[in-house]
């Protein structure tokens, strides 16, 4: 680098820094360390401001700021909630506060927050703060409110335009700390996982489970990475030199490498494979794509989807419970409840209820090719979709409705019929969500398998059909007319049934009779 990020002690108040450096929560410690030390515990005041793109990162570099002032009394806040924020700040002196750019202004406007003590403001990172527009209005309005001697620390994977105007604004005659360009242009050939922050221990044990290494290391960077990957190896068994799985900080000669932290450079990540990797799988949050990217050097990067044994059962029960939710809310048979009211003397509520459910286990064990559910609404007004898991996949209507509802956000009163099929189903919604459901699903996992999702071409007996015109077939042809009651003319080369010795002609409105 041009200078060490990890010497920054010669910063001082009103010194502007960028640092040009991947999206790596190992690399907070490089611009964030100079700005924790210089921290007055004495003063109960707002002394450093850290901006970030969303509530996720400013929980994540809150954490940071915590290791970093270990010993030391130093008030940190994350900023994800405007409530919960501005009763704390009423409660409890904070030194330190990050949050995205949005949810500061809503404090600083509601007075839960003053800026004028402000000693150091800190873009992590700048350029996925920018990529948000309604951010920079914000930012504007907040650095008006900051003094004009306070230090500006800009961090960013890359000094795009937006970032250069950035600089140019609040950090002019910066000093920047930039990798130096490297050399080596190979092409290298990267899988990712992508994973929380919180969550790397849990993935990396699930990779663990899904592949068997005979000979692994697992980079880490920092103290608090190398601590939790190596408790989980430990705890899975590796352990010792002659362990198939290591923890590293480069060097040595992998054949597989797992990078549980992103190197901060293509020297790092060089040095992280050694002479013999072959495979290279870097767990990643969405944000650092593009420092992965870079890293690759134009090599193919390749999403790794990992098994989960247990997800398929917890969707199922999800879907269970969705299922009689939807039945708690339009009510109970009076019926119903009178059949159950003897056994109330006998037993719990809770005890009958999951009998009830084993119940309907096994009778959902039997082998079904269709199974439906009706909403209220009629069919009229809706769209036919598509999607490519049925009955063979071990779907049920209950499973369809809750993927439907958590991942693209439909209500369920916005659902029609649901048609589960052998080898797919057919779902009738809005025509207001039909495109919404169809990229937000597709793609997706629903019974073990991916999903196709897009508008239904079918026809059939069991297949509602639009009034707006005659059925289509798979493909997109009209049926021909005696196939399917469509409009046309008919082939006279065929019998007709159910016309007897009447004269060939279209069938009209393709309604059979």
């Amino acid at each position: 680098m041009e200078e060490s990020g990890r010497d920054l002690g010669g910063v001082t108040r009103s010194q502007n820094v960028v640092y040009v450096v991947s999206h790596d929560w190992a690399s907070i410690s490089y611009f964030l360390a100079p700005l924790i030390e210089r921290v007055d515990e004495k003063s109960n005041e707002v002394q450093v401001l850290v901006l970030t793109a969303d509530a996720d990162a400013a929980a994540a570099i809150s954490g940071a700021a915590v290791r970093l002032a270990a010993g030391r009394s130093v008030g940190t806040i994350a900023a994800t909630s405007v409530s919960r924020t501005a009763r704390l700040l009423k409660m409890l002196p904070a030194q330190v506060v990050i949050g995205d750019p949005n949810t500061i202004l809503e404090l600083v406007r509601g007075s839960a927050l003053r800026l004028s003590t402000v000693r150091a403001v800190c873009f992590a990172w700048a350029d996925a703060i920018l990529a948000e527009p309604s951010q920079q209005e914000a930012i504007t309005t907040l650095l008006g409110d900051v003094p004009k001697d306070s230090a500006r620390t800009i961090a960013t994977t890359e000094v795009n335009p937006a970032v250069e105007d950035l600089i140019e604004r609040y950090a002019r005659r910066a000093r920047r700390v930039t990798s130096a360009a490297t050399q080596d242009t190979t092409p290298i050939a990267v899988e990712y996982v992508t994973t929380a922050e919180t969550a790397r221990s849990v993935n990396l044990r699930r990779l663990l489970d899904a592949m068997d290494l005979d000979n692994a290391s697992v980079f880490v960077r920092d103290e608090t990475s190398s601590q939790d990957a190596g408790n989980l190896l430990r705890s899975l068994g590796y352990w010792g030199e002659k362990s198939p799985v290591r923890l590293s900080h480069g060097g040595g000669d992998p054949t597989t490498v797992i990078l549980y932290d992103l190197p901060a450079s293509r020297e790092e990540l060089t040095e992280a494979m050694g002479a013999k990797a072959r495979r290279v799988i870097a767990m990643i949050q969405p944000r650092q794509l593009s420092s992965l990217r870079a890293l690759a050097g134009g090599g193919a990067l390749r999403p790794l989807t990992l098994p989960d044994a247990g997800k398929r059962q917890r969707g199922r029960d999800e879907a269970l419970r969705t299922e009689l939710r939807m039945l708690l809310d339009r009510g109970i048979g009076t019926r119903t409840l009178f059949a159950i009211e003897p056994l109330l003397e006998e037993y719990d509520g809770v005890d009958i209820a999951a009998a009830a459910l084993d119940l309907l286990e096994q009778e959902r064990s039997r082998p079904r090719i269709v199974e439906s559910v009706t909403s209220p609404a009629a069919s009229e007004g809706f769209t036919r979709l598509f999607f490519s898991a049925g009955a063979k996949d071990g779907l049920r209507v209950g499973e369809v409705v809750a993927t439907i509802g958590n991942d693209a956000g439909v209500q369920s009163a916005q659902l029609g019929k649901i048609e589960i099929r052998d080898t797919h189903t057919i779902v009738e919604v809005v025509p207001s969500v039909a495109t919404q459901v169809i990229e937000k699903l597709t793609g997706k996992s629903m019974a073990g398998r991916r999903l196709v999702v897009r508008p239904d071409q079918s026809s059939g007996e069991s297949t509602p059909r639009s009034r707006s015109g005659p059925p289509r077939r798979e493909g997109g042809r009209p049926p021909r007319a005696g196939a399917g009651g469509g409009a046309g003319r008919p082939r006279s080369d065929r019998p007709r049934p159910d016309r007897g010795d009447r004269p060939d002609r279209p069938r009209g409105g393709g309604r059979e009779r």
